[in-house]
């Protein structure tokens, strides 16, 4: 199921008083109701580097795992009283919710498909080391604590190289294709080595 009703709009730069409130209430409901929240990509980039909101960002992101799912779906109710609204959605991967025109989107964190279950888990974007989810821990950010990764350093290189210290000048918009043509590769590259162990062992 899909609605992109988002993707024809023009980024624009976070308005951070509203962003903050979207991200407050979405955890709070969330991890009230027993749905683990972790912050990601460029939001947890920036809470770490910047402890702030990245400027030239224009959405917010966080992830949940695929057993909180459906718990996650039924509480859109709850935050349509607090007025964050579920903005669009591309079922069972990820779905967007909105407050005030500010957009934050819940990646659904599943199981890989066969054979890469058992190292991997699966975005709507990429596979993902379980490794870096088996821990995690709270830091404080916009006056609140937020779940994230323990390792955060390798989960942050993991996404933006080893230069994830620097900034970046680019939008948003222009690494979201830098990162859609990393992960194909990376996804291109272990089906070659699974084919090629799949081969070889048949024609031993």
């Amino acid at each position: 199921m899909f609605h992109n009703e988002r993707y024809g709009q023009h980024a624009n730069p976070l308005n951070k008083e509203n962003a903050k409130y979207l991200l407050s209430t979405l955890k709070n409901v969330f991890e009230n109701n027993g749905v683990k929240m972790l912050l990601s990509y460029g939001t947890l980039l920036g809470a770490v580097r910047e402890h702030d909101f990245i400027g030239h960002d224009s959405d917010m992101d966080v992830m949940i795992w695929q057993k909180d799912f459906q718990k996650a779906w039924d509480l859109i109710p709850e935050l349509e009283k607090r007025d964050v609204h579920l903005h669009c959605y591309c079922l069972p991967w990820i779905f967007t919710f909105e407050y005030k025109g500010e957009t934050c989107d819940v990646d659904v964190l599943q199981e890989a498909i066969w054979p890469w279950n058992r190292r991997y888990c699966l975005t709507h974007l990429e596979y993902i080391p379980k490794s870096f989810f088996e821990n995690t821990t709270t830091m404080e950010f916009l006056g609140e604590n937020y779940t994230i990764p323990a390792n955060t350093e390798k989960v942050l290189e993991y996404h933006y190289g080893k230069n994830w210290r620097i900034p970046a000048s680019k939008s948003g918009r222009v690494e979201s294709y830098v990162f859609f043509w990393r992960y194909a590769h990376r996804f291109l590259q272990r089906c070659v080595r699974y084919a090629k162990r799949h081969w070889f062992k048949k024609n031993k």
